[in-house]
């Protein structure tokens, strides 16, 4: 097998996400419509000039790049005077469920471990600390001597597990990922005191200041990154309907939450609740003109592909292109499909690896879908729009339904344009619209 086609398999990972300064960055702003990280810091400074915090819920599809975009959002703020404590909440928390009480643990982990390893600031003052940790131990009735076997039997380097409150803490977080009894008891003991909970991390947020002012004399960011791959609900009701205990943090906070939120959520609306912020698709083809392609979205994909596949490794130009339309414009899609044509290769990329990875990909999305969606998906197709319905969320919610631009459009992901069900679908719908309108 070729030696390039195993060194570019490596570099096609959909689900790793960018740090600055990496070689296969590339700028989709202008094809997006939106620089979201631009966005974010005016929202920050906009905020500091108000005396308040901001608190701001970027939301996109997966796999749209909101975890790249984040860690420009990150590197810019630490150059700025910030300092941003990021975590990939579904890997250190629970990812099977989430509450608004794992996200206060989780928030403080980041702060107890940022104060106890960062050599610009000192730990935070015992006497909080003390005050944070005893009000955990009342109410959970967790001794020490159980967190400690808890923390060794996982095996694992829990964050933030070097001091007493965070080795606490950690201990908490995984009872919370176990199965058995003390798992909701956790849940229910942290829980029945929202407002303490708030004050216990704003009272170290307070501490935190008169030790940062110096090294980051713009405060603290926290940005909980990967919310958006728990069930819509579930973070409806750990976000959305706790955002009075949430926005009452005292320090600027980035949630990233799934689109289908921002359509006809089941509680709260987020832009009551909180600032948003969407991060789109880049537009393969022109709203409502599928026979055409945007040349600008066409180029920044075809520029994410080169900087991972030679182009020598293409039989043929018109093969990357191709890639790059079935994507729907989603990076995501875009490796995965990249991906699965180079494990079908053995010299280039042709047009049958490329159809195999069209097959394999197209698959797994349509697997999901029933004969319903394919009708709402044709409708969605003719007019560009979705009904905010918990179908349409759904369709948003699994990328067969992909919002684009500034000016929010809905598009069905190409993938699914060649299969039957589609075909039949939108044959019918185009035959009803007919109908009506010579009606």
């Amino acid at each position: 097998m070729n030696n390039q086609i195993i060194e570019a398999i490596g570099r096609c990972n959909p689900d790793e996400p960018l740090n600055p300064g990496d070689p296969r960055w590339c700028d989709f702003d202008p094809a997006r419509g939106t620089n979201l990280h631009d966005r974010i810091t005016r929202r920050l400074r906009g905020a500091e000039a108000e005396r308040k915090y901001s608190h701001i819920a970027v939301a996109g599809h997966r796999g749209c790049g909101k975890s790249t975009e984040l860690a420009r959002v990150m590197d810019r703020a630490r150059s700025e005077g910030y300092l941003p404590l990021y975590a990939v909440v579904n890997e250190q928390a629970d990812p099977n469920e989430i509450g608004f009480g794992d996200l206060f643990l989780l928030m403080l982990r980041l702060l107890d471990e940022a104060f106890d390893t960062d050599k610009t600031l000192r730990p935070l003052p015992e006497r909080a600390v003390k005050v944070v940790t005893d009000w955990f131990q009342e109410v959970t009735h967790i001794e020490q001597r159980e967190v400690e076997r808890v923390i060794a039997f996982s095996g694992d380097v829990e964050l933030g597990a070097n001091t007493p409150l965070g080795k606490l803490l950690s201990g908490l977080s995984l009872l919370r990922k176990t199965t058995g009894k003390q798992r909701e008891e956790i849940k229910q003991a942290v829980e029945k005191y929202p407002d303490q909970l708030r004050q216990n991390l704003n009272l170290l947020l307070a501490e935190s200041r008169k030790i940062s002012q110096r090294a980051y004399p713009r405060g603290i960011i926290f940005i909980l990154d990967n919310l958006d791959r728990y069930p819509p609900e579930m973070i409806s009701r750990a976000v959305l309907t706790n955002a009075d205990l949430l926005t009452g943090i005292d320090a600027h906070t980035i949630f990233v939450l799934p689109i289908s939120l921002l359509y006809n959520p089941p509680g709260e609306t987020v832009e009551d609740r909180y600032e948003p912020e969407t991060l789109p698709m880049l537009p393969v083809y022109p709203r409502g003109n599928h026979h055409a392609i945007q040349e600008k979205s066409v180029a920044a994909l075809l520029n994410a592909i080169y900087l991972r596949v030679d182009k020598n490794l293409f039989a043929d130009p018109s093969i990357a292109v191709r890639l790059a339309h079935l994507s729907g414009g989603c990076p995501r899609d875009l490796l995965r499909l990249l991906k699965e044509a180079l494990l079908e290769s053995t010299s280039l990329i042709d047009e049958r690896a490329v159809n195999r990875a069209a097959s394999l990909v197209r698959g797994e999305m349509a697997r999901k879908l029933t004969l319903r969606h394919y009708e709402l998906l044709a409708k969605t197709h003719l007019e560009t729009t979705i009904n905010p319905d918990e179908d349409g969320r759904f369709l948003l919610y699994r990328r067969a339904a992909l919002e684009y631009e500034a000016e929010r459009w809905i598009g069905v992901h190409p993938l699914l344009w060649e299969t039957p069900e589609f075909k039949a679908a939108l044959e019918a719908a185009r035959r009803e619209r007919g109908s009506v309108l010579r009606a």
